[in-house]
């Protein structure tokens, strides 16, 4: 009976809206957002919100459903470097400058302790490490969310939505790297690295392995859709175990697996069904339990405006960036601007981010709230925004004819 409330209110429900509200909300927004209004609504009502979930069995989808995603977002940046142009020195500048802008505004504004009544760093924890937490977070884009993005653009608009995802796979790589270095970090201040020694070199050997055995594992694997998923799978598994091995975190490994998997099976896996799979059939339980497992006390009006301010600063900031360093000299202003509006997607990589950090104690649940609300507003508002632009573009483009 747990199973059923639990599947009826965070999986069936934000289906529900989502079909409802025709898709101009995202759907990777609806069921964290569900799961927090529950959350807020019990602390503001007083009901039990474990009355309504996470079931034991709804819990395990939904991570099963995660790992999927993770592992499906590190299959779609393998097959990007395949299906979209090469990026140029100045765009590779251009997407490591729209990186490094926001995550230095955030590092100082999460150090300056200005905002240390929303976000207070956990007992224990470095203040360099709290604030390069929320820092990382601030910085990424969020690639699966915008391959989806891109796919419903005009066809005179793929060029630059194209351009927008080869910058996102590589802040995807950064965000995934950055996240692993603070877990590591963070454990070494703790003196809780891994301890298990044969363990902890058999997991080094096996991520070694993977891209090194990677062409020779293209050559023998068989065409077959039964061997394709065991092959999937195993390289899910692995990197998952790896990563745990080490200290580190599952989600972590399950992204490196599927970035780091042979070219043709990551063409086989299909990771745009497997990404549509995990978000609308596995992973909506995992966000809205997340989204329920927040203090609906932490949501406060000053939460709220610290996101907010967050996110105005952090998309000032990629607007910025690719103002100051754009990917080409010849792109026009306003043709930066909506490449600004779109790398300030966060989607749900931030959400798995502050999950990470938020369960690794690097960030405290009030923290995690704000992130969360950051992640979902910004998501919300990508596509309004881009077409906002857009209109605007083609207005001065018309009078200038």
């Amino acid at each position: 009976m747990g199973f059923a409330v639990d599947l009826l209110c965070f999986l069936v429900v934000p289906l529900l809206c989502w079909r409802l509200v025709r898709g101009a909300v995202p759907m990777a927004v609806l069921p964290i957002l569900t799961g927090l209004a529950v959350a807020a609504a019990a602390d503001r009502f007083g009901f039990d919100k474990a009355a309504l979930g996470p079931s034991w069995l709804g819990e395990t989808i939904g991570w099963c459903g995660v790992l999927a995603l993770a592992f499906s977002a590190g299959l779609e940046t393998r097959t990007a470097s395949d299906q979209l142009p090469p990026l140029g020195k100045q765009a590779v500048g251009s997407a490591l400058f729209a990186l490094a802008l926001p995550f230095t505004i955030g590092f100082a504004v999460a150090l300056s302790g200005l905002l240390d009544l929303v976000l207070l760093r956990p007992a224990g924890v470095s203040p360099l490490l709290s604030a390069g937490a929320i820092a990382l977070c601030l910085a990424v884009s969020a690639l699966p969310v915008l391959v989806g993005i891109v796919r419903e653009l005009p066809m005179a608009d793929r060029p630059l939505g194209n351009l927008a995802l080869r910058i996102a796979a590589l802040d995807d790589a950064v965000l995934w790297s950055g996240l692993a270095l603070l877990l590591f970090l963070h454990n070494g201040e703790r003196s809780a690295i891994a301890p298990d020694g044969p363990a902890c070199l058999a997991a080094l050997g096996l991520l070694a392995a993977m891209p090194l055995l990677r062409d020779r594992i293209d050559r023998f694997l068989p065409d077959q859709p039964g061997a394709t998923a065991v092959a999937g799978l195993c390289y899910l598994t692995a990197g998952a175990w790896a990563t745990t091995a080490l200290g580190l975190h599952e989600l972590l490994g399950a992204y490196f697996a599927g970035a780091m998997a042979p070219r043709c099976l990551a063409e086989r896996l299909m990771p745009e069904r497997l990404g549509k799979l995990a978000l609308f059939g596995l992973s909506p339980l995992f966000f809205a339990h997340r989204g329920l497992s927040i203090d609906g006390a932490v949501v406060t009006p000053a939460a709220l405006g610290v996101a907010l301010l967050l996110l105005f600063l952090a998309g000032s900031a990629k607007l910025a960036a690719v103002h100051l360093v754009p990917p080409a000299a010849h792109v026009p202003p306003r043709e930066r601007t909506r490449l600004g509006l779109l790398l300030q997607c966060k989607g749900l990589m931030e959400i798995v981010a502050a999950t990470i950090l938020v369960q690794a104690g690097l960030i405290t649940p009030t923290v995690f709230a704000v992130l969360v609300t950051l992640a979902l507003v910004s998501t919300t508002l990508t596509i309004p925004l881009f077409r906002l632009a857009s209109r605007a573009a083609a207005i001065r483009r018309t009078q200038a004819f």
